[in-house]
């Protein structure tokens, strides 16, 4: 099945881009606008200098693409670079798994990557988009100065 832009990316004209991008101010303090999110839960974005950025929710990883719209809406084009950036293959072995998702959410991954997960069906749920930006946002924070292989404990509060 070869699927298309559309089906792997959310509306943007349905979410509330500052409070996706409220938790992440930390490492996109120079954000201008949204410009994709993708179903997969990751984010490019428009910065002051028209650059264009992805970053990667389960990580924090952030990465200059394109230096401008126009040549973002290039890249798009290139198959390799569709393929990493939205994972099409992963998003219908979600959807043959029946893992549907609803208007304002995106797949999320239950154990981040940066904490040893997996982009596997069985670690990857339908989640609320605010949640899902939060989330990862939140713990993707608390590590980001942290070396590899550090251990770290997380406390769930109710």
């Amino acid at each position: 099945m070869d699927l298309t832009l559309e089906q792997l990316t959310k509306d943007i004209s349905t979410i509330d881009q500052n409070d996706i991008l409220s938790e992440w101010r930390w490492l996109l303090p120079d954000v201008r606008s949204v410009v994709l999110v993708t179903c997969m839960g990751d984010l490019f974005v428009e910065d002051k200098s028209g650059n264009i950025l992805f970053l990667l929710y389960d990580g924090g990883e952030l990465e200059i693409v394109a230096n401008n719209k126009l040549e973002f809406e290039q890249l798009l084009k290139d198959e390799e670079k569709f393929d990493n950036w939205f994972l099409p293959l992963l998003f219908e072995k979600l959807v043959t798994a029946g893992k549907f998702l609803k208007p304002g959410q995106v797949y999320s991954l239950t154990k981040l990557g940066v904490l040893g997960g997996e982009y596997v069906v069985e670690n990857i749920e339908p989640t609320d988009i605010s949640v899902h930006f939060s989330f990862s946002s939140q713990i993707c924070r608390q590590i980001w100065d942290k070396p590899d292989g550090t251990k770290v404990n997380f406390r769930v509060v109710e």
